[in-house]
């Protein structure tokens, strides 16, 4: 890859933000975020985008060119990381979410695991899916009204697999995680493990930075507890 990757993905973690036409204080503060998934410094790359975009719209598909030969579990990571961009200030608008499932199609992943990644980040921090576009409430953020292109295309339904409402929210949360439900079998539980194991493999996003190998660890690490938490259920012991 040309050009660093961790700028490209600033630059798409700002065409998240500014999918709505303006960034808000809550959007501004979002790029913090970025910086606490455990990618080193970025504030300041996502800020020279943010400058960027209030004269020329980001250009999606000539970005996630950029990010060509990322290897499909990098694009996952790299996809996590926008997701939970999106999802940290606890609300997703539509534009958000559309302009997700474009870099996801871009990226080479399909919309099933795309709307996989999105749930598990909306779940994380607790957000909503806004169904209206427009601007939010509180007002133009720093660098005041942007445009981003934007292709749009079909939602993707966020598929919803999961334990029973009784079940106890570690073991709800291990489902989905793992994109099964409560009646999926041992070989079920095994093969989305199996599925995340090779997603996140750390060798295999290492082109991306050792930012990302950690990011993708760290990502195995959620895994893993999930498999164990749903494994101990199957069998009683937990």
């Amino acid at each position: 890859m040309d050009a660093d990757p961790r700028r490209l993905i600033a630059r798409l973690a700002v065409a998240v933000m500014v999918a709505d036409g303006q960034i808000t204080p809550s959007e501004y503060a979002a790029l913090e975020h970025l910086e606490e998934l455990g990618l080193g410094p970025m504030s300041d790359l996502a800020e020279d985008e943010i400058r960027g975009a209030t004269h020329q719209p980001i250009d999606l598909r000539a970005t996630c060119e950029g990010l060509a030969q990322a290897t499909p579990e990098a694009a996952a990571v790299i996809m996590s990381v926008l997701a939970e961009i999106a999802a940290s200030d606890r609300s997703v608008s539509r534009a958000e979410l559309e302009t997700l499932h474009t870099v996801a199609g871009l990226l080479g992943l399909n919309a099933t695991e795309a709307a996989h990644i999105l749930a598990n980040a909306i779940d994380e921090y607790g957000a909503t899916l806004s169904t209206e576009d427009g601007t939010h409430s509180d007002g133009p953020g720093p660098s005041g009204p942007v445009r981003v292109t934007v292709i749009r295309r079909r939602d993707a339904e966020m598929p919803a697999p999961g334990a029973p409402p009784s079940a106890p929210p570690e073991l709800q949360q291990a489902y989905r995680v793992l994109g099964i439900d409560a009646t999926a079998s041992r070989s079920h539980l095994d093969a989305a493990y199996l599925g995340l194991v090779e997603r996140y493999n750390p060798v295999k996003v290492a082109g991306l930075g050792a930012e990302f190998a950690a990011l993708a660890v760290r990502k195995l690490v959620e895994a893993t507890a999930a498999f164990e938490t749903v494994l101990n259920a199957q069998l009683g012991t937990g």
